[in-house]
């Protein structure tokens, strides 16, 4: 399951009492924008030489963080490819409501 990873390194570090780790786990998005995020997801190990990063953080570490952060709710709608978790199926489709309303709506 995504996060557990980084959960329990955040438990462990506040365990140990290196509150400094913990707030740096607590505040990754300050030092990770969601582009990385987005390639560390889809594993690209590129990314680590990109990044400035503490020798302590581990591929393991960012790759179960950046699952946890792009993980969408919801199915992609065909049309617009976005997340929704409102819509039809239509020819084995998805179709997210909104973009349902707008063809529904034409004239």
């Amino acid at each position: 399951m995504a996060g557990e990873i980084y959960k329990q390194k955040i438990m462990e570090f506040t365990r140990k009492g290196n509150i400094d780790r913990v707030k740096w786990l607590e505040n990754i998005e300050k030092y990770v924008l969601t582009t990385y995020a987005e390639r560390i997801a889809r594993n690209d190990k590129s990314v680590m030489q990109e990044l400035m990063l503490p020798n302590w953080v581990t591929w393991e570490l960012l790759y179960d963080w950046a699952t946890m952060k792009t993980q969408k709710k919801g199915t992609q709608c065909t049309l617009c490819g976005n997340y929704s978790e409102v819509g039809i199926d239509f020819n084995k489709k998805f179709i997210c409501e909104y973009c349902f309303l707008k063809i529904k709506n034409m004239k």
